[in-house]
C-alpha cells in the first residue's frame, strides 16, 4: 500500500478516471484476499501475492485522463502495468524476492483476457482465475457507482448481444449496440466465473437485483423482460452456489 499510494500521488484524485481506478484497485485487493482465503489452496504468503496482483493490476491505467464510462471500462492497461512494475522497477521497491515475478506478470496480463495461456501449471492458473473472478465481481460495483452510466433503457437488447446471453455465454462489449446491450455485457460476467465462492460473493452483494433496480425503463414490456432476466440470473447463482 505504501508504494501504491506513493505512485498514485502524481495523479489528480479529482479526476473521475483516477478516482474510479483507485477505489477499484483497493476493492480488488480486498476481494482477492477474501476469495483466495476461502479457496483453501493458497499459503498465507501466496494470498499476499494475490492481493499485490489485484492492487497493481491496472496501475498502468492511471496515466489515462479520459472520463470513465462503460464503453471504455475494458480498455487494456495490462502491458503498461507490467512495464511500470518490472521495467520501471516498482516491484523491486516492494520486494527483492523474484520468485513471484512470472506469476504477477501472467496474472496481470490475463486478468481481462479470454482463457489462459497454454502449458501453465494449476497454481499459476489459480492465481489468474482469482484475479479474473474478482475483476468481474467488482465490475458490478463500478457500474453501479458510475456517474457516466446511462441507465435509461428504451429498447430491447440487439439480437446479436441477446443471442449470446440467452445461451449463458459472456457478451463481448464490441457487439453492444445500445444501453440494453451494455447492461447484458455486465450481467453476463457471471457466465465466465471460475469458482463457486465467487458466486457466493456476487449473491451476498445482491448485485443482479441492484443493477436491474438501478435501470430506468421507458416501456413496461422492456421492464418485464429485464425482470425475467433478473429471476433467471438469481436462480443461476443459486444453482452455481449449490454446485
Amino acid at each position: 500500500m505504501k508504494y501504491f499510494e506513493e505512485y498514485i500521488k502524481k495523479f489528480d484524485m479529482n479526476n473521475i478516471m483516477v478516482k474510479t481506478k483507485y477505489f477499484h484497485s483497493i476493492r480488488m485487493m480486498a476481494l482477492a484476499e477474501e476469495l483466495a482465503t476461502n479457496l483453501n489452496i493458497f499459503t498465507e504468503e501466496e494470498i499476499v501475492a494475490c492481493k499485490l496482483i489485484a492492487l497493481f493490476h491496472e496501475i498502468g491505467g492511471f496515466e489515462t485522463t479520459n472520463n470513465y464510462n462503460l464503453e471504455n471500462s475494458e480498455e487494456d492497461y495490462s502491458m503498461r502495468s507490467i512495464e511500470i512494475l518490472f521495467d520501471e522497477g516498482l516491484i523491486r521497491k516492494i520486494t527483492p524476492d523474484t520468485k513471484y515475478d512470472n506469476i504477477i506478470k501472467v496474472a496481470i496480463y490475463c486478468h481481462n483476457k479470454n482463457g489462459l495461456p497454454k502449458n501453465i501449471d494449476d497454481k499459476m492458473a489459480a492465481y489468474c482465475n482469482v484475479i479474473k473472478d474478482v475483476h468481474k465481481i467488482d465490475t458490478f460495483k463500478m457500474v453501479l457507482n458510475s456517474p457516466y452510466l446511462d441507465n435509461r433503457i428504451d429498447e430491447f437488447p440487439s439480437q446479436m448481444a441477446y443471442s449470446d446471453f440467452k445461451i449463458f455465454r459472456r457478451v463481448e462489449q464490441k457487439v453492444a449496440e445500445n444501453n440494453a446491450d451494455n447492461i447484458l455485457v455486465v450481467l453476463s460476467n457471471i457466465f465466465d466465473i471460475n469458482y463457486s465462492y465467487s458466486y457466493v460473493m456476487i449473491a451476498n452483494e445482491n448485485y443482479i437485483t441492484k443493477l436491474i433496480d438501478s435501470l430506468v425503463f421507458t416501456d413496461n414490456k422492456i421492464e418485464s423482460f429485464f425482470k425475467q432476466i433478473e429471476n433467471v440470473l438469481n436462480n443461476y447463482l443459486k444453482r452455481k452456489i449449490g454446485a
